[in-house]
């Protein structure tokens, strides 16, 4: 099993805020898959993706004194991934010269604002959930859920046959029902058992 920090939200805050450097790994470990997906909302690659969100975890290092609270960290990254995005996304738009076209896209990504962060919490949710799966659980979990590998895939990555998949699959989904429900998350599940199975 992973071994996950006992501190809560608002520990990690006040001691990244003190400048501890375990603390700042903490949240970085807890908050990138689920910003990296939200950041893909923005931005169609997931190189440009994880560079925006790169760029906004080395600015929240630098400003670790700002932060006395664990909702103006989460505003703070979410606002400024949205806007390292746009920013990016914009660049991007004046290199292609894309049509009107192409605006109208980005005001209906910022109207859908809200329902990202939604997902983006729900996603961190089950990230986390995964991350507590024993170790080869985890990572076929990892990859068929946040890499979106196929079983086949993910037997050839691991050098393991398909059937072992699907039975690591199958043992992952009832563990993380175990363990959202006593988080009293279990709707969650539904999500996973999509995603898991598309």
């Amino acid at each position: 099993m992973a071994v996950y920090s006992t501190h809560t939200d608002q520990e990690l805050v006040t001691l990244l805020q003190s400048g501890d450097e375990r603390a700042f790994d903490q949240l970085f470990r807890k908050f990138y898959p689920a910003l990296c997906y939200f950041a893909k909302r923005y931005v169609p690659a997931q190189e440009l993706a994880e560079e925006v969100v790169q760029d906004v975890m080395v600015k929240l290092w630098q400003r670790h004194v700002d932060f006395e609270s664990f909702n103006s960290l989460k505003a703070f990254l979410y606002i400024s991934i949205k806007n390292g995005c746009l920013d990016s996304a914009i660049s991007e738009k004046r290199k292609l010269n894309r049509d009107n076209n192409w605006y109208q896209q980005q005001e209906q990504l910022e109207a859908d604002v809200e329902e990202y962060i939604i997902q983006t919490e729900v996603l961190m949710e089950i990230s986390q959930a995964i991350a507590m799966l024993p170790d080869q659980c985890r990572n076929i979990m990892k990859m068929s859920y946040e890499q979106g590998m196929s079983g086949k895939q993910i037997a050839e990555a691991m050098q393991i046959t398909v059937s072992t998949v699907n039975n690591q699959k199958a043992r992952g989904i009832l563990l993380l029902r175990k363990i959202l429900s006593y988080k009293g998350m279990a709707t969650l599940m539904i999500i996973v058992n999509s995603k898991m199975f598309e």
